[in-house]
């Protein structure tokens, strides 16, 4: 069955589970502390949530990118260093349009809808 899909398929069966895995075990305490440190009780919480999403982010993408360039690419020409910069850099743009304007508002959402509160 693997036979059929694609190679980019393939790679996202490794690393959804390894995004997940970092999210929330490596990466969650570290987002809050630094959003902590950033607001204040006056701050709007849509801009609370864009610090959140963006501190995410910029811990995550070098890291899946750091991740994918040692499983997937092939960094002997360029080097690993280099190839790992370049994939982060063009990794970059889509994780951020992504989490800020689909994914992060559609997920929120989803768990507004799942989990509210009856008043």
């Amino acid at each position: 069955m693997l036979s059929y899909w694609t190679p980019s398929a393939r790679e996202m069966m490794i690393m959804c589970p390894v995004a997940i895995i970092l999210e929330m075990f490596v990466f969650e305490k570290p987002v809050v502390y630094l959003t902590q440190r950033l607001i204040t009780p006056e701050t709007p919480i849509l801009l609370i949530i864009l610090i959140r999403c963006s501190i995410t982010i910029c811990l995550m993408c070098p890291t899946m990118s750091l991740i994918a360039t040692a499983l997937f690419k092939n960094f002997q020409a360029a080097g690993f260093i280099g190839t790992w910069l370049q994939t982060a850099v063009i990794n970059f743009p889509m994780a951020i349009g992504w989490q800020i304007f689909l994914c992060g508002p559609a997920v929120r959402f989803l768990f507004r809808t799942i989990f509210r509160k009856d008043n």
